[in-house]
């Protein structure tokens, strides 16, 4: 078979293309965010860590010691606290409390300038004829927004913080596009198997762009090729043996219709009774051979589908008078119990027919002298639901697995000259071209129970 021919990689240098994009992914995620802190500096969105030292130390070339300082000429972003003469605070806007002492220990400093440093913060102070002034600025790189720095004290953990989210969001889009990728090509190796689990073996394998599972896929192939020459096969051989099957019954009918036409004549000629026993005998047992060879006939039949309407109750009023009549001589009567059915279905009643035609048959065949039959049918969500039961000896353990096996007769509970082991296995094979399936159980009070569920067609479920 063909196949669209791709280029194929292993797996190997699949993963090693992967981590060489990822790396190169990962640089190119660096050069942005190194463009991204270049623009802020050049925009002015971000001011450098000594901004702040630089304007404060410009403004204070333009003191000369004498002039009160106002809080308005201070530079943006530098925090105050204005204390008098004597060190009592005046105005402030410095937040946190220890700032603020730290402040004030600074205007006790008997020097004529001061300045001290608490971390990334510098404390400078300002003396004036009237008036101590205690300026602090930090050695840090800010946002020139108010808001922005509101928000983000320290850019530059802002722009450490976007470093990382950047570097994450980059790596998981890389796994995440390569995992799409490995993903597609096993969902090619997915479908190929479902296909041939449903045995749907009339399709074309797709390759994939990975060495390691074009050979899954040649394999799968391999198995899909052999599978089906064997279904073939298979097949093949059934209906030969189906064939050989019709074709033996029909040779057997015509001898056999000769063998009871002869022993008919013979009983409508002067005989003795020992001879019209024999002619007895001969006639029974070939009436026996006739179900045989109509039951055989029956098996290897292939029907096509049927369109014909069942008048379900119609039906199963015609299998109540058939229970009656089959069981007459051993004086079994029926009961039929109905729920919840339609008048009647789009379904073959031919085939209901046939399905329950046998099912009857063999509750009579095994139920007791007086015993009774009972036929139950309902649905059960989009479900019809037939159940045949009697009151003979029910299903052995065995049976309960086998008898929808064609020709089985079980020698322990259900034997009769009259069983040829076909009627269970025809209505299990004829439920199952319906989309159904037939059931085998031994009843809890007594009996043998077999029920039909078939599905009901789709504009009515």
């Amino acid at each position: 078979m063909e196949h669209s021919v791709k280029k194929e990689i292993t797996l190997n240098r699949f993963f090693v293309i992967f981590l060489g994009r990822a790396v190169l992914s990962l640089i190119l995620t660096g050069i942005l965010w190194a463009c991204l802190l270049c623009a802020a500096g050049f925009f002015h969105i971000m001011s450098p860590a000594n901004a702040a030292e630089q304007a404060v130390s410009a403004w204070c070339a333009t003191l000369d010691g004498h002039r009160p300082i106002t809080p308005q000429e201070i530079p943006a972003g530098v925090d105050y606290a204005f204390f008098t003469a004597e060190g009592t605070l005046v105005q402030t806007s410095l937040k946190e409390e220890s700032a603020i002492n730290t402040a004030a220990e600074l205007t006790e400093n008997g020097e004529r300038t001061g300045i001290r440093r608490r971390g990334a913060s510098i404390y400078l102070r300002l003396i004036t004829d009237t008036q101590c002034v205690v300026v602090v600025y930090r050695l840090l790189a800010q946002f020139t927004s108010p808001l922005l720095r509101r928000l983000f004290p320290s850019a530059d953990l802002f722009f450490i913080l976007l470093l990382f989210f950047m570097l994450l969001c980059d790596l998981l889009f890389i796994a995440v596009r390569y995992a799409r990728r490995l993903k597609r090509e096993l969902s090619k190796l997915a479908a190929a198997a479902e296909q041939i689990g449903r045995q749907t073996l009339d399709f074309e394998t797709e390759k994939t762009s990975l060495l390691e599972f074009n050979q899954i896929m040649d394999s799968l192939e391999q198995l899909r090729m052999g599978l089906k020459q064997s279904l073939g096969r298979q097949w093949a051989m059934e209906q030969q043996k189906k064939e050989q099957l019709s074709a033996l019954a029909h040779d057997i009918k015509t001898p056999l219709a000769i063998v009871s036409g002869n022993a008919e004549l013979l009983l409508e000629t002067e005989q003795s009774g020992e001879q019209r026993e024999y002619t007895a005998f001969i006639l029974e047992h070939a009436g026996q051979i006739q179900r045989y060879v109509t039951g055989m006939i029956a098996l290897s039949r292939s029907e096509g589908p049927s369109g014909s309407v069942c008048e379900l109750k119609e039906l199963l009023l015609s299998m109540e008078r058939s229970i009656e009549t089959l069981g007459k001589k051993k004086g079994i009567s029926c009961s039929l119990t109905t729920e919840n059915l339609p008048d009647s279905l789009p379904v073959p009643e031919d085939k209901l027919r046939r399905i329950l035609a046998n099912l009857i048959d063999n509750a009579v065949q095994y139920s007791p002298q007086g015993g009774s039959v009972f036929l139950r049918a309902f649905s059960a969500g989009d479900m019809l639901q037939l159940c045949v039961q009697d009151e003979g000896e029910g299903f052995s353990p065995q049976a309960l697995r086998l008898a929808t096996t064609e020709f089985y007769r079980d020698d322990e509970s259900r034997s009769s000259r009259e069983h040829f082991g076909l009627g269970l296995s025809i209505a299990s094979r004829i439920a199952a071209d319906l989309g159904g399936t037939l059931r085998l159980e031994n009843a809890p009070e007594k009996g043998a129970l077999v029920t039909v569920s078939l599905p009901f067609p789709q504009d009515m479920a």
